[in-house]
């Protein structure tokens, strides 16, 4: 059941002059991992979501205004749990991704706990199957609404999102037409509406400063988690700017297998022309106006929110040619097939060889956070006062 995002009507927006939800949004490690979209997302959507309700950020360090302990281990210093080879042996017999299974153990009961004792209008549980079994919990418990958001899209033919649908969500968004599609064959009764991501286009802007980065121009920058084993596929990226002698590469992430990349980059291109670096979110504007084109050669990537920070900044995209990229990238840079490192190489220099800012940006403004935060609030109020019917 696939529902358009409308303005509220009367008797909702009389509801939302009158009383304050109180909305709480939940990634344990919202604050410690900047380099992650679901992370970032949680803290935008808080601090977005903020003039029209009462927000409470369960992340891993203080990142938001509305920010509160998650508590457990986030998935960042899982991982330095899991680096030791013996110990990563054994639990990868259990799950491939032994480290977010950590965060949603070990942040289960916590977040439960606040969740029942500070009850709240509505939960955004935004770290996956571990945050919608917690939050099913205190469903079960005191009735409270669940609005998920389905980050991974349809990779792996659609198997995490069916994942999520079986905590039956009483709303879920997701970011395109083929995602509600998919849900309706899955689920035709479960309740869904299409909100694309959000970028702030005050904030990530061309006009502003730099970061300091040491290396030579032309600069390509790449936004991505570094883990061989995930679809961001950093290591084409790598080899592709490879073949171009004048262009330098920037990867902006981190990840377990940041010094397999660090070598890599450094063997292919040499210090003066690679380097991996790590940044605070707030300064991920700055970061991408240091560059000159954006890449990202993701196989399957959900929807990839630094495509639209890049654009935003002014900055041309190259990237996988699919379905999503095509709508996100528009006329904004050169899709391809990025496993053929020719033509990969050939259109990053193609884009290289142009000013495309002005299209970038123009591109950009179709994402813009102001009208995202208001269809989230739409969403929100509706999921609340239907659930208050039901009850």
């Amino acid at each position: 059941m696939v529902e358009q995002v409308t303005k509220l009507n009367n008797e909702n927006q009389l509801n939302l002059q009158s009383q304050t939800y109180r909305i709480a949004i939940v990634h344990p490690s919202a604050g410690v991992n900047w380099s992650g979209g679901t992370e970032n997302f949680a803290i935008e959507l808080a601090n977005r979501l903020s003039p029209y309700f009462e927000i409470e950020l369960l992340g891993g360090a203080s990142c938001s205004p509305h920010f509160h302990p998650a508590g457990g281990i986030p998935r960042t210093k899982a991982r330095k749990l899991v680096s030791n080879p013996i110990i990563n042996r054994l639990l990868k017999k259990f799950a491939t991704h032994p480290d977010i299974v950590i965060e949603h153990l070990t942040s289960f009961i916590p977040c439960a706990t606040r969740l029942l004792q500070k009850q709240a209008d509505l939960i955004i549980p935004l770290n996956d199957y571990g945050g919608l079994a917690m939050a099913s919990v205190v469903r079960k418990i005191l009735g409270t609404p669940i609005l998920f958001k389905a980050h991974t899209g349809l990779t792996g033919g659609g198997k995490s999102l069916v994942r999520s649908m079986k905590f039956n969500p009483d709303h879920l968004v997701v970011f395109s037409r083929t995602m509600a599609e998919f849900v309706g064959n899955v689920n035709p009764n479960q309740t869904t509406t299409v909100i694309s991501n959000g970028v702030d286009i005050d904030w990530f802007k061309p006009d502003g400063d730099c970061i300091e980065h040491g290396l030579k121009q032309p600069l390509v920058l790449c936004v991505a988690s570094l883990n061989r084993m995930d679809h961001k596929r950093v290591e084409l990226a790598i080899r592709a700017v490879a073949r171009l002698p004048e262009a330098s590469l920037l990867v902006c992430g981190d990840g377990p297998d940041r010094q397999y990349f660090q070598a890599l980059g450094e063997e292919l291109l040499g210090s003066d022309r690679f380097a991996i670096k790590t940044f605070p979110f707030n300064q991920m504007p700055d970061v991408y106006r240091c560059a000159d084109i954006f890449t990202l050669p993701s196989l399957d990537e959900p929807f990839g929110q630094a495509y639209i920070q890049a654009m935003a900044c002014g900055l041309p995209v190259v990237a996988t040619d699919d379905e999503i990229r095509r709508d996100i990238v528009g006329d904004a840079g050169i899709l391809c097939d990025a496993t053929q490192l020719d033509t990969y190489a050939d259109a990053i220099a193609q884009v290289l060889q142009s000013n495309w800012q002005e299209r970038a940006r123009e591109n950009s403004l179709r994402f813009n956070w102001d009208a995202i935060a208001k269809s989230y609030r739409d969403v929100i109020i509706e999921t609340i006062i239907q659930k208050k019917k039901e009850g």
